[in-house]
């Protein structure tokens, strides 16, 4: 498997996309001359995933089977790569909430959506947690702490089940090969719209979490903002 360091432009144009799950992407690109299917990382690493021969997956049954093929691969060996000329022109494919993203004319290769999601509008200031394997984040504001459009986070009741890197990897079925060590928290400001729902088992983890999306920038209410914590990886 080949891990490319993605230029600049390509960081750019992936954090305008939406994340798939929290800290990842499932895209599409062109990468010299043919479309690939990539698993973007903090988006700015993408692991080429075209050679597994994943297929549109019409049920939970092919998800699965294509999920487990992606972290099979990840547990091999790989090479870092500088690519020039760089992956472009990328697609969103895969959502875990997904109503509310323009993924209806794609069938998802992977990333089994919750079967359970509430979308609300916030009538009070609210905290909210996102777990990452990355310092920095790129979907985090470094000065802020505002969230990009787009990203993932979970809440306040989850924290107690999330203890360490590990764990939130397993609690939000992310097909990390890094423990989410990383813990930043913001708080969402009243009139913020946020989609919630159930993290399924994927990626060979259990899930059993609570997600929340959202889909247009947070403004962080946080004042001064609370820099990013370190858990223990295990």
């Amino acid at each position: 498997m080949k891990i490319i360091n993605l230029s600049d432009s390509a960081k750019e144009e992936l954090l305008g996309l939406p994340e798939t799950g929290m800290g990842f992407q499932l895209v599409e690109a062109i990468f010299w001359g043919e479309q690939k299917q990539f698993l973007v990382f903090n988006s700015e690493t993408a692991v080429d995933i075209t050679s597994l021969g994943l297929s549109a997956a019409e049920d939970i049954t092919n998800l699965l089977r294509n999920e487990q093929a992606i972290i099979s691969a990840m547990q091999g060996a790989v090479e870092t790569i500088f690519a020039s000329p760089a992956p472009h022109s990328f697609k969103l494919i895969s959502s875990r909430i997904g109503s509310s993203i323009s993924t209806s004319s794609v069938t998802p290769i992977a990333a089994t959506p919750s079967s359970l999601v509430k979308h609300d509008v916030l009538t009070n200031n609210r905290k909210f947690h996102r777990f990452s394997a990355f310092n920095p984040d790129r979907r985090v504001n470094p000065t802020t702490g505002d969230f990009a459009p787009g990203t993932y986070a979970t809440v306040d009741s989850e924290v107690p089940f999330v203890p360490s890197g590990f764990a939130a990897v397993g609690r939000f079925a992310l097909p990390n090969n890094l423990p989410a060590s990383h813990h930043y928290v913001i708080k969402a400001p009243v009139g913020a719209s946020v989609s919630f729902g159930t993290v399924a088992p994927a990626f060979s983890q259990a899930g059993g979490g609570v997600e929340a999306f959202f889909s247009s920038a947070v403004p962080n209410q946080l004042s001064p903002p609370v820099p990013p914590s370190q858990l223990p990886d295990e």
